[in-house]
Protein backbone atom coordinates (compact mmCIF):
# COMPACT_ATOMS: atom_id res chain seq x y z
CA UNK A 1 0.00 0.00 0.00
CA UNK A 2 1.45 3.65 -1.12
CA UNK A 3 1.92 6.25 1.64
CA UNK A 4 -0.48 9.63 0.64
CA UNK A 5 0.38 12.20 -0.97
CA UNK A 6 -0.78 15.37 1.96
CA UNK A 7 -3.30 17.66 -0.04
CA UNK A 8 -1.01 20.95 0.85
CA UNK A 9 1.46 19.11 -1.37
CA UNK A 10 -0.30 17.61 -4.03
CA UNK A 11 -3.41 19.97 -5.10
CA UNK A 12 -0.84 23.09 -5.48
CA UNK A 13 1.35 20.97 -7.78
CA UNK A 14 -1.06 19.98 -10.02
CA UNK A 15 -3.11 22.62 -10.28
CA UNK A 16 0.80 23.70 -11.32
CA UNK A 17 0.70 21.26 -13.96
CA UNK A 18 -2.47 22.69 -15.34
CA UNK A 19 -1.78 25.92 -15.43
CA UNK A 20 1.73 25.06 -17.29
CA UNK A 21 0.09 23.14 -20.15
CA UNK A 22 -2.91 26.04 -19.95
CA UNK A 23 0.01 28.07 -20.80
CA UNK A 24 1.44 26.06 -23.36
CA UNK A 25 -1.35 24.51 -25.56
CA UNK A 26 -3.58 27.98 -25.37
CA UNK A 27 -0.46 29.96 -26.39
CA UNK A 28 -1.11 32.39 -23.18
CA UNK A 29 0.84 35.10 -23.33
CA UNK A 30 -1.14 38.30 -22.62
CA UNK A 31 -2.07 38.52 -18.72
CA UNK A 32 -5.50 40.03 -19.83
CA UNK A 33 -6.40 36.06 -20.69
CA UNK A 34 -4.79 35.08 -17.31
CA UNK A 35 -6.75 37.37 -15.19
CA UNK A 36 -9.97 36.48 -16.94
CA UNK A 37 -12.91 36.00 -15.08
CA UNK A 38 -13.56 32.92 -17.12
CA UNK A 39 -9.83 31.17 -16.90
CA UNK A 40 -10.29 32.32 -12.84
CA UNK A 41 -13.65 30.42 -12.83
CA UNK A 42 -12.08 27.52 -14.78
CA UNK A 43 -9.43 27.53 -11.77
CA UNK A 44 -11.65 27.82 -9.08
CA UNK A 45 -13.80 24.73 -10.19
CA UNK A 46 -10.88 22.69 -10.63
CA UNK A 47 -9.59 23.68 -7.45
CA UNK A 48 -12.91 22.18 -5.70
CA UNK A 49 -13.05 19.24 -7.85
CA UNK A 50 -9.32 18.34 -6.37
CA UNK A 51 -10.29 18.95 -3.08
CA UNK A 52 -13.32 16.59 -3.65
CA UNK A 53 -11.50 14.03 -4.69
CA UNK A 54 -8.91 14.09 -2.45
CA UNK A 55 -11.40 13.57 0.22
CA UNK A 56 -13.00 10.92 -1.80
CA UNK A 57 -8.97 9.42 -1.92
CA UNK A 58 -8.78 9.87 1.77
CA UNK A 59 -11.96 7.97 2.70
CA UNK A 60 -10.20 5.19 0.56
CA UNK A 61 -6.99 5.42 2.34
CA UNK A 62 -8.49 4.92 5.47
CA UNK A 63 -10.63 1.96 4.47
CA UNK A 64 -7.55 0.28 3.00
CA UNK A 65 -5.79 1.18 6.00
CA UNK A 66 -8.00 -1.09 8.48
CA UNK A 67 -7.81 -4.01 5.71
CA UNK A 68 -4.50 -4.54 6.28
CA UNK A 69 -1.98 -5.97 9.18
CA UNK A 70 -1.00 -3.79 12.14
CA UNK A 71 2.49 -4.07 11.24
CA UNK A 72 1.93 -3.29 7.75
CA UNK A 73 -0.55 -0.18 9.27
CA UNK A 74 1.64 0.98 11.58
CA UNK A 75 4.69 1.44 8.92
CA UNK A 76 2.90 3.22 6.51
CA UNK A 77 1.34 5.60 9.50
CA UNK A 78 5.04 6.45 10.62
CA UNK A 79 5.88 7.06 6.89
CA UNK A 80 3.37 9.71 6.94
CA UNK A 81 4.19 11.43 9.80
CA UNK A 82 7.05 13.74 10.45
CA UNK A 83 8.24 16.62 8.40
CA UNK A 84 7.68 16.31 4.79
CA UNK A 85 10.69 17.77 3.88
CA UNK A 86 12.88 15.14 5.43
CA UNK A 87 9.85 12.77 3.57
CA UNK A 88 10.29 14.57 0.39
CA UNK A 89 14.61 14.64 0.94
CA UNK A 90 13.94 10.55 1.72
CA UNK A 91 12.15 10.60 -1.68
CA UNK A 92 14.92 12.19 -3.41
CA UNK A 93 18.26 10.05 -1.61
CA UNK A 94 17.05 7.17 0.60
CA UNK A 95 16.69 4.32 -1.80
CA UNK A 96 20.50 5.27 -2.88
CA UNK A 97 21.80 3.87 -0.17
CA UNK A 98 19.33 0.76 0.09
CA UNK A 99 20.16 0.10 -3.54
CA UNK A 100 24.28 0.49 -3.53
CA UNK A 101 24.78 -1.77 -0.16
CA UNK A 102 25.76 -4.79 -2.53
CA UNK A 103 27.80 -3.32 -4.83
CA UNK A 104 28.98 -5.41 -8.12
CA UNK A 105 31.98 -5.14 -8.17
CA UNK A 106 33.70 -5.01 -11.66
CA UNK A 107 37.45 -6.01 -12.10
CA UNK A 108 39.33 -5.11 -15.43
CA UNK A 109 41.77 -7.64 -14.56
CA UNK A 110 44.91 -6.32 -17.10
CA UNK A 111 45.00 -3.24 -15.26
CA UNK A 112 44.54 -3.53 -11.81
CA UNK A 113 41.52 -1.37 -12.03
CA UNK A 114 38.30 -2.17 -9.41
CA UNK A 115 34.87 -0.90 -11.14
CA UNK A 116 32.20 -0.41 -8.93
CA UNK A 117 29.08 -1.08 -10.72
CA UNK A 118 26.97 1.70 -8.61
CA UNK A 119 22.95 2.06 -9.38
CA UNK A 120 22.05 5.56 -10.68
CA UNK A 121 21.03 7.58 -7.55
CA UNK A 122 17.16 8.24 -6.84
CA UNK A 123 17.47 12.29 -7.55
CA UNK A 124 19.35 11.40 -11.09
CA UNK A 125 16.62 9.10 -12.06
CA UNK A 126 13.52 11.68 -10.96
CA UNK A 127 15.37 14.33 -12.84
CA UNK A 128 15.31 12.32 -16.17
CA UNK A 129 12.07 11.51 -15.62
CA UNK A 130 11.06 15.07 -15.02
CA UNK A 131 12.77 16.38 -18.67
CA UNK A 132 11.23 13.39 -20.22
CA UNK A 133 7.72 14.79 -18.84
CA UNK A 134 8.78 18.56 -19.75
CA UNK A 135 10.13 17.45 -23.40
CA UNK A 136 7.42 15.19 -24.31
CA UNK A 137 4.56 18.67 -23.60
CA UNK A 138 7.24 20.93 -25.26
CA UNK A 139 7.48 18.62 -28.45
CA UNK A 140 3.71 18.08 -28.71
CA UNK A 141 3.51 22.09 -28.05
CA UNK A 142 6.21 23.34 -30.45
CA UNK A 143 4.39 20.96 -33.20
CA UNK A 144 0.66 21.03 -32.68
CA UNK A 145 0.93 25.13 -31.30
CA UNK A 146 2.56 28.60 -31.45
CA UNK A 147 4.64 27.84 -28.21
CA UNK A 148 8.10 28.07 -28.47
CA UNK A 149 8.16 28.78 -32.07
CA UNK A 150 10.76 31.87 -32.48
CA UNK A 151 8.94 32.45 -36.13
CA UNK A 152 5.57 33.03 -34.45
CA UNK A 153 7.15 34.84 -31.79
CA UNK A 154 8.86 37.30 -33.54
CA UNK A 155 5.69 37.93 -36.04
CA UNK A 156 3.24 38.35 -32.34
CA UNK A 157 6.17 40.44 -31.03
CA UNK A 158 6.64 42.50 -34.51
CA UNK A 159 2.43 43.04 -34.13
CA UNK A 160 2.20 43.64 -30.74
CA UNK A 161 4.84 46.27 -31.21
CA UNK A 162 3.22 48.13 -34.11
CA UNK A 163 0.40 48.67 -32.25
CA UNK A 164 2.04 50.07 -29.49
CA UNK A 165 3.87 52.52 -32.32
CA UNK A 166 0.67 53.02 -33.13
CA UNK A 167 -0.84 53.79 -30.02
CA UNK A 168 2.01 55.81 -28.88
CA UNK A 169 1.82 58.14 -32.17
CA UNK A 170 -1.74 58.60 -31.78
CA UNK A 171 -1.57 59.59 -27.83
CA UNK A 172 1.77 62.08 -29.01
CA UNK A 173 1.74 63.72 -31.77
CA UNK A 174 4.51 64.22 -34.00
CA UNK A 175 6.17 67.38 -34.12
CA UNK A 176 6.07 69.15 -37.88
CA UNK A 177 8.47 71.38 -39.38
CA UNK A 178 6.45 74.68 -37.95
CA UNK A 179 6.13 73.56 -34.49
CA UNK A 180 10.24 72.19 -34.12
CA UNK A 181 12.65 74.19 -32.63
CA UNK A 182 15.68 73.90 -30.80
CA UNK A 183 15.28 71.77 -27.68
CA UNK A 184 19.03 71.60 -25.02
CA UNK A 185 17.44 68.71 -23.43
CA UNK A 186 17.35 66.57 -26.49
CA UNK A 187 20.82 67.25 -27.47
CA UNK A 188 21.97 63.51 -25.60
CA UNK A 189 19.06 61.80 -27.64
CA UNK A 190 19.85 63.31 -31.01
CA UNK A 191 23.34 61.93 -30.57
CA UNK A 192 21.93 58.40 -29.95
CA UNK A 193 19.76 58.57 -32.76
CA UNK A 194 22.41 60.46 -34.87
CA UNK A 195 25.03 57.91 -34.68
CA UNK A 196 22.41 54.94 -35.39
CA UNK A 197 21.37 57.01 -38.95
CA UNK A 198 23.42 59.78 -39.71
CA UNK A 199 27.56 58.42 -38.50
CA UNK A 200 28.06 56.25 -41.74
CA UNK A 201 28.00 59.48 -43.74
CA UNK A 202 28.18 62.23 -41.68
CA UNK A 203 30.76 60.70 -38.90
CA UNK A 204 29.80 60.30 -34.82
CA UNK A 205 31.09 64.45 -34.74
CA UNK A 206 29.70 64.91 -37.48
CA UNK A 207 32.93 66.36 -39.05
CA UNK A 208 31.70 64.37 -42.33
CA UNK A 209 32.85 61.71 -44.44
CA UNK A 210 30.72 60.55 -47.80
CA UNK A 211 28.39 62.92 -46.45
CA UNK A 212 29.54 66.61 -45.76
CA UNK A 213 30.72 68.70 -42.92
CA UNK A 214 27.88 69.46 -39.92
CA UNK A 215 30.20 71.25 -38.33
CA UNK A 216 31.22 74.45 -40.58
CA UNK A 217 29.05 77.14 -42.28
CA UNK A 218 29.03 76.06 -45.64
CA UNK A 219 25.49 74.55 -46.61
CA UNK A 220 24.69 72.46 -49.95
CA UNK A 221 20.98 73.01 -49.52
CA UNK A 222 19.76 76.14 -47.93
CA UNK A 223 15.92 75.85 -47.53
CA UNK A 224 14.97 77.93 -44.56
CA UNK A 225 16.39 81.03 -42.95
CA UNK A 226 16.24 79.81 -40.17
CA UNK A 227 19.25 77.01 -38.94
CA UNK A 228 17.56 75.12 -36.87
CA UNK A 229 14.66 74.69 -39.53
CA UNK A 230 17.21 74.37 -42.26
CA UNK A 231 18.35 71.43 -40.68
CA UNK A 232 14.76 69.61 -40.01
CA UNK A 233 13.69 70.73 -43.38
CA UNK A 234 16.81 68.42 -45.00
CA UNK A 235 16.61 65.39 -42.60
CA UNK A 236 12.48 65.39 -43.42
CA UNK A 237 12.87 66.24 -47.29
CA UNK A 238 15.61 65.08 -48.39
CA UNK A 239 18.51 66.94 -50.45
CA UNK A 240 17.60 67.67 -53.91
CA UNK A 241 21.61 68.91 -54.58
CA UNK A 242 22.55 65.31 -53.08
CA UNK A 243 19.72 62.18 -53.71
CA UNK A 244 22.15 60.60 -51.50
CA UNK A 245 20.38 62.30 -48.88
CA UNK A 246 17.14 60.62 -48.62
CA UNK A 247 13.55 62.40 -47.51
CA UNK A 248 14.01 60.37 -43.74
CA UNK A 249 10.80 62.25 -42.52
CA UNK A 250 8.42 62.14 -45.89
CA UNK A 251 9.13 58.49 -46.17
CA UNK A 252 8.30 58.03 -42.94
CA UNK A 253 11.48 56.20 -42.03
CA UNK A 254 12.08 58.42 -39.08
CA UNK A 255 9.41 59.79 -36.76
CA UNK A 256 8.97 64.01 -36.63
CA UNK A 257 9.63 63.82 -32.87
CA UNK A 258 12.86 62.10 -33.39
CA UNK A 259 13.98 64.40 -36.57
CA UNK A 260 13.55 67.48 -33.77
CA UNK A 261 15.87 65.88 -31.21
CA UNK A 262 18.79 64.53 -34.45
CA UNK A 263 17.87 68.32 -35.24
CA UNK A 264 18.99 69.67 -31.87
CA UNK A 265 22.33 67.49 -31.71
CA UNK A 266 23.09 68.70 -35.17
CA UNK A 267 22.61 72.15 -34.27
CA UNK A 268 24.35 72.06 -31.10
CA UNK A 269 27.31 70.89 -32.88
CA UNK A 270 27.31 73.37 -35.59
CA UNK A 271 26.55 76.36 -33.51
CA UNK A 272 29.14 75.74 -29.92
CA UNK A 273 32.62 77.09 -30.70
CA UNK A 274 34.92 73.80 -30.30
CA UNK A 275 34.75 72.09 -33.54
CA UNK A 276 36.05 68.76 -34.68
CA UNK A 277 40.19 68.53 -35.90
CA UNK A 278 39.63 66.28 -38.76
CA UNK A 279 36.77 67.51 -40.51
CA UNK A 280 35.62 67.40 -44.45
CA UNK A 281 36.60 70.15 -46.95
CA UNK A 282 33.74 72.71 -46.78
CA UNK A 283 31.06 71.92 -49.78
CA UNK A 284 28.37 74.79 -50.77
CA UNK A 285 27.22 78.39 -50.01
CA UNK A 286 29.20 79.78 -46.79
CA UNK A 287 26.04 81.60 -44.33
CA UNK A 288 26.48 83.65 -41.26
CA UNK A 289 23.65 85.86 -40.90
CA UNK A 290 20.88 83.01 -40.23
CA UNK A 291 17.47 84.13 -38.48
CA UNK A 292 17.50 83.86 -34.89
CA UNK A 293 14.76 81.54 -33.77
Amino acid sequence: MRSKVPSFIMIPSILSVIFFIFYVFLDVKDIFYIVHPITIFFFIIITILLFILDSIDNIIYQKRLKSITEKERRIIIEENEGNYLYLFYKFLFYDTKKINRNVKKIDHGFDGILELDNKLPMWWIHLFYLTIFFSTIYFVSYFLTDFSNPYKEYESAYKNQMKEIEIFDKKTPQVSLKKASFQKEFINDGKKLFEENCSTCHQSDGSGNVGPNLTDDYWINIIEKDLFKNIFSIIWYGSKNNPTMRAFGESGEIKGNDIQKISSFVYYINTQSKKPIKNKIPQGKKVLDWKKS
